[in-house]
């Protein structure tokens, strides 16, 4: 992990640098985001119940790599929470977490996510200093450190909440792409949240998001 940190920071003291001779135009942009979080690889009991969602902000420094300024590698700061309905229950005893699914009563059980995200990403644009509207992709990895990773369960006027013991830091890969204003965003994680055991094996914490992100310029 350290590498990685020593490799971004070599990324933009080269970016920097390069820089100085034109800065005419660079795409630094503020983002917001919105999608619908499913689990990757759930066990085959679980279902997801009501509106999951899941919501993201932040800001990322854009450093061109070519004359055209066409591509670019991007590096950001931003924060992420997700809430997914869900009918299992977790339990934590001595750091270890094992999962079962409730037969009923389970429109409440939830699992909910914060995280602070460092993404690092290949961008592609036909854009130039003076065209405010055009294409983009942009490809690459987030680094995410949990804040948070908690389980609620409710059932009749029993209600418990499980502080799930999460990794230290997790990569998710992220594609977004789409015209101007409207961008589709596909987030995958590369790594689980946390692992459970549960009747069938071990059941990787892990999430696919879909949604809308929005840059602000």
């Amino acid at each position: 992990m350290r590498n990685l940190f020593v490799f971004l920071l070599g990324i933009v003291l080269f970016s920097v640098n390069a820089q100085d001779a034109d800065n005419s135009f660079r795409e630094d942009q503020l983002y917001f985001s919105v999608s619908y979080p499913f689990f990757s690889n759930p066990p085959n009991e679980l279902i997801q119940n009501k509106l999951s969602y899941a919501i993201s902000l932040g800001f990322i420094r854009d450093m061109p790599i070519n004359t055209s300024r066409t591509l670019a590698l991007g590096l950001g700061l931003g924060w992420s929470h997700a809430t997914v309905f869900n009918n299992s229950q977790f339990v934590v005893a001595d750091e270890s977490v094992s999962a079962t699914i409730a037969q009923q009563d389970s429109q409440q059980n939830q699992l909910s996510m914060q995280s602070l995200v460092v993404p690092f990403e290949v961008r592609w644009r036909n854009a130039t200093a003076s065209k405010h509207a055009f294409w983009r992709i942009h490809s690459g990895i987030s680094l995410h450190v949990p804040m948070k990773l908690a389980s609620f369960y409710s059932s009749g006027s029993t209600k418990d909440r499980v502080v799930i013991p999460s990794k230290d830091v997790l990569l998710s890969w992220h594609l977004n792409f789409g015209f101007n204003t409207w961008n589709i965003s596909v987030l995958h994680d590369l790594q689980p949240w946390a692992n459970a055991t549960t009747a069938n094996g071990i059941f990787d914490i892990k999430f696919t998001r879909i949604g809308l992100i929005f840059y602000i310029f």
